[in-house]
């Protein structure tokens, strides 16, 4: 039970009281857009009511933990190693069920400044606006407020049937597609992604985008992630003997991963946004990218990759994940 009574004005530093501002959200009222769930995110941080950062995270957040135990321990431990000085909204820009916002949280831990810009994502879920992750910059960085329209897409999560659907392949490279390549590369890089789907954004047509690597490395790590490429119509053929394991995660199903086997060449037939046909020959994690965006037009998850025993070890984890997002009585 937290001390609201001692609270003159909002850790949000809206000016007003708490009593007025957040404190309603934080005892169980909805926020009427992101903005007002990320200030009332920012004052339980303030105030180290973990319980509501929890309620309020997105079930496809990295942030999401099925540990709440261990989950409270590091909300907890945020909220009392860091001094809270002031809360600055840069932007808020909200279109139908997706909206972010860019802010600066003035900090300092130790008498040392740990001041952080964030680029917020939310989404909303059963007529609630939940947090769902964010891109964190150093200091204080204004040049992330950006005038222009909104352009992130809201995802299709597993049990979606639009996920299991054959697509449909483009006729004509329409204004309409260009700009759903736009947004699906905003989508993309908002999730901190390497491959995107149409499906994956509720459009069933064949057309992934990646980003495509700029070495041939095998190992993850050492990969570097280049310019984002557009696949149209795709066609995969002559997929090599020799294959390779490696683990795979997809922004559908987030949170879990598991070890798939593909082949380590490919050669892919496609169109790319300027209607040119390209076909080329492609290897290691560009294969692997290529494959795993491939198999969703096609109906197809990685998880339909693994073998009964491996897929037998997910199946509880996938059920939580299916309540989690379709439930709303989990939220």
């Amino acid at each position: 039970m937290i001390k609201e009574e001692h609270v003159e004005f909002c850790p949000c530093t809206s000016g007003l009281s708490y009593q007025t501002c957040c404190q309603p959200l934080h005892n169980g009222g909805l926020a009427k857009n992101a903005l007002m769930l990320m200030r009332a995110r920012y004052a339980a941080y303030v105030l180290d009511l973990s319980s509501y950062i929890i309620k309020t995270t997105h079930p496809a957040s990295p942030q999401y933990s099925d540990d709440h135990e261990e989950w409270v321990k590091e909300i907890s431990h945020f909220s009392k190693a860091f001094q809270f000085n002031r809360l600055e909204v840069l932007s808020f820009k909200e279109k139908e069920k997706i909206a972010t916002v860019t802010f600066v949280a003035h900090m300092s831990q130790n008498d040392q400044d740990a001041t952080f810009t964030e680029k917020s994502y939310f989404e909303m879920i059963k007529d609630q606006w939940l947090y769902k992750n964010g891109q964190l910059y150093e200091g204080r960085v204004p040049n992330l407020m950006t005038t222009e329209q909104l352009k992130i897409l809201p995802l299709a999560y597993y049990d979606d049937p639009i996920l299991r659907k054959k697509a449909e392949p483009i006729t004509a490279i329409t204004e309409d597609v260009k700009k759903l390549i736009e947004e699906m590369k905003e989508t993309m890089d908002a999730c901190n992604g390497i491959g995107l789907a149409a499906p994956q954004v509720h459009h069933s047509i064949r057309l992934f985008i990646i980003r495509e690597p700029t070495n041939k490395e095998l190992d993850k790590s050492k990969v570097k992630w280049g310019e984002i490429k557009v696949f149209i119509n795709p066609e995969i053929s002559f997929p090599s003997e020799k294959t390779w394991t490696e683990s795979e995660g997809c922004l559908s199903i987030p949170n879990i991963y598991a070890d798939v086997e593909r082949a380590q060449e490919i050669t892919v037939k496609y169109t790319n946004i300027k209607g040119k046909i390209i076909k080329q020959r492609i290897s290691a994690w560009e294969a692997r990218v290529v494959l795993h965006e491939n198999d969703h037009i096609d109906g197809i998850l990685f998880i339909d990759r693994l073998s009964q025993q491996e897929a037998e070890k997910l199946t509880p984890f996938l059920e939580n994940l299916k309540k989690r997002i379709h439930n709303s009585s989990m939220l």
